[in-house]
């Protein structure tokens, strides 16, 4: 079985070697961090002013493309700016690098961008973050996909790039791997949750036929984190140090030291192929009971072969889906067929459609047979429930296999267990759905500007659906 694939513009045998500058982050105080965007002061004690890299610290390797995390420098440090066009110069590479920019378009608040530094000695813009920012590119009034999305060229392979929570707008990546990226990148800031980082990031790989990389800054006084990389088929790659000649390479999960610089080594080969479910990773989290009650239950199951809301009188819809009255309030089941839950244009359109509807979501992704263990698919529905803010049903036609929902309110996804009797129950107190998903694009806005700039965000992210 196969899906439908992005075909890029050249197809490529070659490796693009990446190395992930990983950090450590300043020392902050939590008084000077509230005045930050990227939670760290732009200025003066615990201001982030890192020491850039020297070819020394490659030890001659050859490198294609060296990734910084998101917030690296001020677009405005002419010091390290210089520096790091010697380094573009030296290395014979190109890099890409987190900026903040303080912009006049958007009234002088700042922005997150990524600059992209040439050997040549040029520096562009490479892109604009569009959530969880001063300033949001979906502010520009002229916002259009192909100019505010534009595809890059990295080590002679096109790709593209999104900044941190970006990620969760799976749109994005979708329309650039559309235009023929084989690599994505998504540099992020610090600390991160290990699951919802790994969970989103495999989910892009594999429904985008393409790498997916981050790297970010090491923040020692919290949870570790590591930089991360998955393959197109969902697999996690493995690094190592960069300037340590022969050491053996780990998986990126293990590479946790913040200092370092690591080194990964994409088979590009690999990119835009038809997906082999066989290769998709086991899953690894078992599936687990509640703890406690549920505080929104609601049951599911087949019927005739049908998803079934028990003990709910449906309306069907034109759009593969249901709706209803429950005792927990309007519910709207999307459901989406087979291999077409790896396109998150169709699960775009469930959220959007149970808003209208004013309706809790449920996604469900209905099979004639599954193309591999029920698990796997439940590891990469893992990222779609955080996406989307609502629980994902996996069913072929005997029953249903895995139910993935959140667990709480720090939407860290679950795989629940499934009744004997072939039922599952699902909590629609963390089946959020789009305004949910959706306002992490404008919580950084003043408070004035919240409301409006979601609305037009909003419209301008629909124009992807018919990308």
């Amino acid at each position: 079985m196969t899906i439908t694939t992005y075909p890029p513009a050249v197809l490529h045998e070659s490796t693009l070697r990446v190395a992930m500058v990983f950090p450590p982050a300043a020392t902050r105080s939590s008084k000077l961090a509230k005045r930050s965007s990227k939670l760290v002061p732009r200025k003066g004690s615990g201001a982030q002013e890192p020491e850039i890299p020297t070819t020394a610290s490659f030890a001659s390797e050859a490198i294609d493309v060296v990734l910084f995390p998101e917030a690296y420098i001020s677009a405005c440090d002419r010091k390290r700016t210089k520096a790091l066009k010697k380094l573009a110069a030296d290395l014979r590479a190109q890099l890409v690098v987190g900026a903040e920019e303080e912009s006049g378009d958007f009234g002088g608040r700042v922005c997150q961008v990524l600059l992209q530094f040439d050997p040549d000695g040029s520096i562009s813009r490479a892109y604009t973050k569009h959530s969880t920012a001063e300033a949001v590119a979906f502010e520009r009034p002229d916002w259009q996909p192909r100019s505010m999305l534009p595809t890059i060229e990295l080590g002679g392979v096109t790709a593209g790039a999104t900044i941190c929570h970006d990620h969760y707008l799976g749109l994005l990546p979708r329309f650039l791997a559309k235009r023929g990226a084989l690599v994505w990148i998504n540099p992020s800031f610090d600390n991160v949750t290990e699951i919802k980082w790994s969970s989103v990031l495999r989910l892009r790989a594999v429904e985008n036929r393409c790498f997916s990389l981050c790297t970010l800054h090491s923040r020692s006084n919290g949870r570790r984190t590591h930089p991360f990389a998955f393959s197109p088929d969902g697999a996690e790659l493995c690094a190592r140090r960069a300037g340590v000649g022969a050491e053996k390479t780990q998986p990126l999960s293990k590479c946790r030291e913040g200092g370092n610089i690591y080194v990964v080594d994409l088979d590009l080969a690999a990119a835009g192929e038809p997906l082999d479910w066989s290769k998709l990773p086991p899953a690894k989290k078992p599936q687990r009971a509640r703890n406690g009650e549920p505080r929104r239950p609601v049951r599911v199951t087949l019927r005739g072969g049908q998803p079934t809301i028990v003990g709910c009188s449906s309306r069907n819809d034109l759009d593969s889906g249901f709706h209803g009255e429950t005792a927990h309030g309007p519910v709207y089941v999307g459901v989406v067929p087979g291999e077409r839950i790896l396109d998150a244009s169709e699960c775009f359109r469930v959220l959007d459609r149970a808003k209208r509807l004013n309706c809790s979501p449920i996604i469900w992704n209905h099979w004639d047979q599954l193309p591999t263990e029920s698990g796997s698919l439940a590891t990469l529905m893992m990222g779609r429930a955080i996406e989307c803010c609502a629980p994902v049903v996996i069913s072929d036609r005997v029953g249903i296999r895995e139910l993935v929902e959140l667990s709480n309110r720090n939407k860290i996804p679950t795989r629940r267990v499934i009744d004997s009797s072939g039922e599952a129950i699902v909590d629609l107190g963390y089946a959020w759905g789009l305004d949910n998903a959706f306002k992490m694009v404008a919580n950084r806005l003043p408070a004035k500007m919240r409301k409006r700039m979601t609305r037009i965000a909003l419209d301008h992210y629909r124009k992807l659906l018919v990308v």
